[in-house]
């Protein structure tokens, strides 16, 4: 790249971190609620599944172990219902 290129390539990397600050931004309020939505329905899910003493499904397990920062095969039954609350 000849030296005048290198200074456009700067200026639209610059004009894309704005951007994607700006979408971030806007963003963010929308995805703070769908993941409140989604860990209301998540532990009603989880509950219910306990209750009827069914394995958790995948998703339910994907989001405990998300919930607790481990792999679910690595969470005891403590740490499950302590991740469900």
């Amino acid at each position: 790249m000849a030296r005048g290129q290198h200074r456009f390539y700067h200026i639209r990397l610059l004009a894309e971190r704005r951007m994607r600050a700006e979408t971030y931004a806007r963003n963010a309020p929308q995805n703070a609620k769908e993941k409140a939505r989604r860990d209301r329905r998540m532990q009603a899910l989880a509950a219910r599944q306990l209750a009827a003493g069914v394995p958790l499904s995948p998703a339910v397990q994907s989001w405990v172990s998300r919930r607790a920062g481990k792999p679910f095969r690595k969470l005891s039954a403590e740490e499950v219902a302590r991740a469900i609350g």
